[in-house]
């Protein structure tokens, strides 16, 4: 049931690339390139090792796609800035494209070092329902008291993995809004070429690459609150193997979690030593 995982390091990110728009510059003279990131795997089965790993190496190109998205989105504000189109067509863009980027700084940044956070809750989680079946030892067979405990463990690593796997939709849902206003500020200016355009241009395709990460990190977050939730059932049907099983697999899969533990320490540290909140 437990399977192997590379969790990359500081260096090694990676996103999900599907619903990423390529998105080509108008203008000459301003850097548009925002390169592509290979693939990050995707949960097919619920297996909570499976999930951790897809989790870490998600977590990080969440936190380093938002970065990148988060400067561009300084860049088109300063592009901008004292920008005055005599055309009232070209006004409006400048002013709906200062809107949509304030409106990413104020949510999607927090958000996304929220997650970060909430993640590192759920290992430390983990690894407290480790240790406790760790001191208890074998798990015996008929001992009611083993039996209801790991029950609990169960139900609130599920209830935590679930309440997670919320913070993660709408983080999703939120890029999607966003990505959907950016689509259709793009078509009303035509073809308009100057720096703010071209600013704006690379500003969506960046939050388009981040809603496919976030989409991968969802995607994560159900197959660990669904491999949970059955794990939950049939503890319930009181089977004293299965209970002997799952005490060993939550054992065997804190591996997982905890090499994605230290890549949620060392986000919420690099987010910290960069002054954010």
């Amino acid at each position: 049931m437990v399977r192997e995982h590379t969790v990359p390091g500081p260096h090694g990110p990676g996103t999900d690339s599907e619903d990423v728009e390529t998105l080509s510059p108008r203008a000459t003279g301003v850097r548009a390139e925002a390169p592509g990131l290979p693939p990050i795997p995707s949960p097919t089965t619920a297996d909570t090792s499976y999930a951790a790993g897809a989790l870490g190496t998600g977590l990080e190109v969440l936190f380093t796609t938002s970065e990148r998205a988060l400067q561009w989105a300084w860049r088109v504000l300063q592009l901008a800035r004292g920008v005055v189109d005599p055309t009232p067509k070209g006004d409006v863009f400048v002013r709906e494209a200062r809107a949509c980027v304030v409106d990413f700084l104020d949510h999607i940044p927090p958000h996304v070092r929220r997650g970060v956070e909430e993640v590192l809750v759920f290992c430390n989680l983990w690894q407290a329902v480790v240790v406790r079946l760790r001191r208890r030892g074998d798990f015996p067979m008929g001992d009611d008291v083993a039996w209801r405990q790991l029950c609990e463990d169960v139900e609130l690593l599920q209830r935590a993995a679930q309440a997670r796997l919320g913070t993660a939709a709408a983080l999703e849902q939120g890029l999607l809004k966003d990505l959907g206003r950016l689509r259709a500020l793009a078509l009303s200016c035509g073809d308009c070429a100057n720096e703010v355009t071209v600013g704006m241009e690379v500003f969506t395709r960046c939050i388009a690459e981040l809603m496919a990460v976030a989409s991968a990190v969802r995607r994560a977050w159900e197959a660990a609150a669904g491999e949970l939730a059955e794990s939950s059932a049939w503890l319930r049907a009181g089977d004293p193997a299965f209970s002997a099983w799952l005490a060993e697999h939550l054992v065997a899969a804190e591996p997982a979690w905890e090499r994605t533990q230290k890549i949620a320490r060392w986000l919420r540290d690099v987010g910290a030593f960069a002054g954010q909140p």
